[in-house]
């Protein structure tokens, strides 16, 4: 029996009637439902407080007024014990028997944890969206354990969900690992990991392309000048106005601090340069024209020190670059600078990166094959980790048709041309000018993103579109939402970004240009070790190696997958295996044992009469909570569809498998007072153990039958 269902009409028809004589929908009503906390207080409370702005009357009035309404009838027809007025809440207690015996068979028959009826609404929900030719690490697997629990949910409550893939297969990126690949890799290709492998390629050449390689002073165009004099400033004595040399060259510059002389070499930056985010320019400062400016060494890189300007050594050359005065030693060959390498190797990425665009020849044919590297690993970890995927789209079929759909868009008014640069000007909605193609034609991901968007809505004729990606690209999102309204698809408003917080590390931040993740192979091998270790070497000889190897890929996918959605979306994940794998406390490893002790207890007691089952027999106050726990499982999977949220499963599952083992320990099911007591408190463990594994497969979980 829907018992929200039945208290909404019933309250509905309480206040059509006199004395309130006000028209309200059920479904707000069933929606305000809620359970209370302390089981004692009822199975399900219904709140009084927004009523009280349309009634006019405060809550407690209104509830005690609806609760005198209530009679013996209404409450038994709607399979309800009683009705207890509690200050503005309406406490209901469903008849315990009653409610046994509507939960547990719908339970263990199937319907209770079936599918739900087709919404007829489809649903895309993109997620991963991984780099080729960069290694799938242990950050990825956030968003792949999120996209893929969120599809799982939606499916279930009747939506037809396609989950698909979205591909980062060109770019700067790929050309720098090819870069590395063809003209500094000398090893030996791996025959295993390779898209792990093609990643190590990727990080090497961040390294190697930039500039902190080969100087200290990582600074282009920062040149060494010579203070030609030095004197404190008229009206600021804290500032010094300094002449400074550059070639044949004086300018006027005023610094804001000292630690400098006559005859120092200062580093010196034009106007027009940026240094520490903002621009060098030439402005006036208490009546003094100050042109470019001076750096101290924190500017320069080469110290924490911000309070004095950088004094270089005395035999660096005037006009030279200093970020060849600080090269660091056996960086380069001596008689090659240090910015002429460094403008050669980007421009061989630059001529790699036009080849891949170039659609044909060698470069572009090792650019395919190395993408199929990265694709079977991403196949097989996908596979490793249960995600499931419709479709796969790719970036590099993205960028012509993206263009062609801005300039198709262009001459409508959505778009304009700015400096030779074609976007969308936003201002007026607080979302800034959002650049779709830039001066030299190259597109954007935001111009990917519509070209993409328009494919979902035409090509699969998506109701709704939701883009799992962490949480650094909201503005992006905003932007491409606003771009697809203006530009006529009425989809935009059912387009959703869900974002979430990064994963980090204990000591900070994972970057794969940096190079200092956990890659996945190293993750999985990890768990692996730690899950035969700490679970399942006991084993070894009683259970088959088969099943031995089965349990220890479950028991470690539980570890990642419940570690990960145990979260609030919004909420940072610090990674920690050690915590993450802990046998007790709320734990993949805890979930799984929970589910595989209620199949152990199956075993222990064996074959009863199912034909002696009463419902009347679960008496017992942690009985009641329970079943009445079990009955609220829906309407936690709903909650946590609508919200997006699968922690709410994680906690559902939690804190039954904990009301499970609070009443496993009060009421005996091997020694109950009877054996049609012993057979009804059977079927409760099977129920729970049902709905605990039902939750656990919707967070990705498969769950074991011994542990």
């Amino acid at each position: 029996m829907q018992y929200e269902a039945e208290i909404a009409q019933m309250i509905q028809g309480l206040l059509a009637s006199a004395p309130f004589d006000t028209e309200m929908a059920a479904a707000d009503l069933e929606s305000w439902l809620e359970r209370p906390k302390d089981p004692k207080m009822g199975d399900l409370a219904f709140p009084c407080f927004r009523l009280s702005k349309v009634l006019r009357k405060a809550p407690p009035q209104i509830a005690t007024q609806l609760g005198e309404g209530i009679t013996e009838t209404m409450l038994s027809a709607a399979g309800l014990e009683k009705v207890v007025v509690a200050g503005p809440y309406l406490n209901f207690y469903v008849a315990r028997a009653e409610l046994a015996g509507a939960t547990i068979p719908a339970i263990l028959d199937g319907p209770f944890l079936a599918r739900r009826d087709a919404r007829g609404e489809k649903v895309m929900v993109e997620y991963s969206q991984p780099n080729t030719h960069k290694a799938f690490h242990v950050g990825h697997l956030r968003n792949a354990s999120l996209g893929d629990s969120i599809a799982r949910l939606l499916d279930w409550v009747g939506n037809e969900v396609v989950p698909v893939n979205y591909i980062g297969d060109e770019g700067t990126h790929v050309a720098k690992c090819l870069w590395h690949l063809r003209t500094q890799f000398q090893g030996e290709i791996p025959t295993t990991h390779r898209g792990e492998f093609l990643g190590e390629q990727y990080s090497t050449a961040t390294e190697l392309l930039s500039l902190d390689t080969l100087t200290r002073a990582p600074r282009p165009g920062v040149l060494v000048a010579e203070v030609v004099s030095c004197a404190p400033h008229a009206e600021e004595p804290k500032w010094h106005v300094a002449e400074v040399r550059l070639g044949g060259e004086t300018v006027t510059v005023v610094a804001g601090v000292g630690g400098f002389a006559a005859g120092n070499r200062v580093a010196y930056a034009a106007p027009g340069q940026r240094i520490a985010g903002k621009e060098v320019g030439v402005v006036k400062r208490k009546g003094v024209l100050s042109t470019g400016m001076l750096l101290s060494e924190a500017e320069l890189g080469i110290s924490d020190d911000n309070e004095t300007i950088a004094v270089l050594p005395a035999d660096a050359a005037v006009g030279e670059e200093v970020a060849e005065v600080y090269r660091k030693d056996g960086a380069l060959p001596a008689d090659v600078k240090v910015l002429d390498e460094f403008r050669r190797r980007n421009a061989e990425v630059s001529a790699v990166l036009q080849a891949i665009e170039s659609g044909s020849g060698e470069i572009w044919e090792q650019w395919k094959e190395t993408k199929d590297w990265s694709m079977d690993e991403f196949k097989r970890i996908y596979r490793w980790i249960d995600s499931r995927f419709d479709h796969d789209f790719f970036e590099s079929e993205l960028g012509e048709e993206s263009k062609a759909l801005v300039r198709e868009h262009l001459g409508t008014g959505v778009f304009k041309e700015s400096e030779g640069a074609i976007g969308a000007d936003l201002s007026e909605y607080g979302l800034g000018f959002c650049v779709l193609i830039k001066t030299d034609g190259t597109a954007l991901y935001a111009t990917r993103d519509l070209a993409l968007a328009r494919r979902k809505f035409d090509e699969f004729g998506v109701d709704r579109s939701l883009y799992v990606v962490d949480d650094a690209q909201t503005l992006h999102f905003q932007q491409v939402f606003k771009c697809l309204e203006l530009m006529g698809y009425e989809q935009a408003s059912k387009c959703q970004h869900l974002g979430y917080a990064q994963v980090v590390l204990p000591d900070g931040k994972m970057s794969s240009r940096k190079g200092n993740v956990i890659l996945f192979s190293q993750l999985e091998e990890r768990l692996l070790s730690k899950v035969r270790e700490e679970f399942l070497d006991k084993y070894i000889g009683d259970w088959p190696q088969e099943e031995i190897d089965e349990a220890a890929h479950r028991i470690a996918l539980a570890t990642m997958r419940y570690g990960m959605l145990n979260q609030v979306n919004s909420s940072k994940i610090i990674f920690d295996l050690d915590e993450w794998s802990a046998r007790s406390g709320n734990t993949g490893p805890y979930m799984m044992y929970a589910y595989a002790r209620t199949r152990s207890i199956l075993r222990q007691v064996g074959e009863v009469d199912s034909g002696s089952v009463d419902w009347a027999l679960l008496d017992h106050e942690l009985e009641s909570d329970l079943i009445g726990f079990l009955a609220d499982y829906p309407r936690n999977l709903e909650r946590a569809a609508e919200q997006l949220l699968p922690q709410i499963v994680c906690t559902y599952a939690y804190e039954l498998s904990k009301k499970f083992s609070r009443w496993y320990k009060e009421c005996s099911v091997m020694h109950a007072e009877t054996e049609a007591l012993k057979a009804t408190r059977l079927q409760l463990v099977d129920a729970t153990g049902r709905v605990i594994q039902h939750a656990l497969s919707l967070l990705g979980v498969a769950t074991i039958e011994r542990m």
